[in-house]
């Protein structure tokens, strides 16, 4: 049997934490995204996060926690979780939790247009 993927990235002035264990079925970033660079940043994370197992088991949580979050980094969030989709269509069950602070429309609003536009379980959790 493989082992199981784990990525753990601590937070930087411009990058989120982000951890990724499939074992324990949470993938969460948290903080700011502004990286120079979003691709770079972000692609070898959705590269592993994408190989799950449609048929393993159990709920992945998805928490999504940015205290900002610029466009280039939306951008790959959002491919990420349109990949996540189609494995969620496959058989893996998914819900994703998208955190704002109660003063932050912007926030709201974007975690609302993820919510709108994704068919996957998805909670606003107001802080």
């Amino acid at each position: 049997m493989a082992a199981k993927a784990k990525i753990e990235i601590a937070e930087t002035d411009d990058t989120p934490y982000v951890l990724y264990d499939e074992e324990n079925n949470i993938l969460k970033f948290s903080g700011p995204s502004f990286p120079e660079n979003a691709p770079d940043f972000y692609q070898p994370i959705v590269k592993k996060v994408v190989q799950i197992d449609p048929q393993s088991p159990g709920k992945l949580v998805i928490e999504l926690d940015f205290s900002i979050l610029s466009s280039a980094s939306n951008k790959m969030i959002y491919e990420m979780l349109v990949k996540m989709e189609k494995i969620h269509f496959l058989g893996k069950d998914m819900l994703i939790k998208w955190y704002y602070e109660g003063f932050d429309e912007d926030m709201q609003d974007e975690g609302n247009g993820y919510k709108d536009n994704l068919k996957i379980d998805f909670e606003l959790c107001e802080k």
